[in-house]
């Protein structure tokens, strides 16, 4: 299934890479633009009220435009359904149900970090539950955070492996930028390494996931809606 699911991706995404690359580097710099404006962004050390609040709101926008990822899986579950493609449908979280969208983003981004304190593998395997969180929200709206954060985990069972196999070639480039966000000791070298290393992968990560949440959902409702 993972090499199918791979030439789905490289079909589906055929003369629009470049687009979504460039959409993905833009949705990054708008969704982190809010942390430069924190003075330590710049290695400023607070040393006033000012800075502090200015570094408060910054956080709080920063929060605040975090649906904007999930906008982006929109977008490219779009191109996996070979629809039109427009840069402005990044912001229909923000546009309808802005609340729970932002709510699931900031759940799914808590239970994984909730796991990874305990141990790192189940910290990853659960970044792999939580994958078709985004898709289910685009398709089922009306369904709670939690809800469809379930409905995730329960597609996703039994193919983590899978998931993983799926995204193994653009883990080397996401490691890259996290080893230059290490090395350089000047803040904002560091920060836009690690930026550039993920907005480059992001596009075919979500896109893979994309296709596989396709094929899942079908099974998944073929499951629950074949009669007694």
């Amino acid at each position: 299934m993972v090499q199918t699911w791979t030439e789905r991706t490289h079909e589906a995404l055929k003369g629009k890479i470049g687009k979504l690359i460039g959409w993905s580097f833009a949705m990054a710099i708008l969704v982190e633009l809010w942390l430069m404006i924190d003075p330590t962004y710049y290695g400023i050390q607070h040393s006033s009220t000012i800075l502090m609040t200015i570094s408060v709101i910054g956080l709080i926008l920063y929060v605040m435009s975090l649906p904007m990822y999930i906008g982006y899986s929109w977008v490219i579950l779009d191109a996996v359904r070979n629809k039109e493609l427009h840069f402005q449908n990044v912001f229909k979280p923000f546009r309808k149900g802005y609340r729970l969208n932002l709510a699931t983003f900031l759940l799914t981004v808590l239970f994984q970090l909730l796991w990874g304190l305990l141990l790192i593998v189940p910290g990853i395997i659960k970044y792999f539950s939580y994958a078709f969180t985004f898709f289910i929200l685009r398709d089922e709206p009306h369904l709670s955070p939690i809800e469809a954060i379930t409905k995730s985990r329960g597609m996703m069972r039994g193919q983590k492996w899978e998931a993983f196999k799926l995204i193994l070639p653009m883990i080397p480039v996401f490691l890259t930028g996290l080893t230059l966000s290490i090395v350089f000791k000047l803040p904002i070298l560091s920060s836009w390494s690690l930026l550039v290393a993920t907005s480059l992968v992001r596009p075919l990560v979500v896109a893979r996931f994309a296709v596989m949440y396709e094929d899942s959902r079908r099974a998944y409702d073929e499951q629950w809606n074949k009669p007694a």
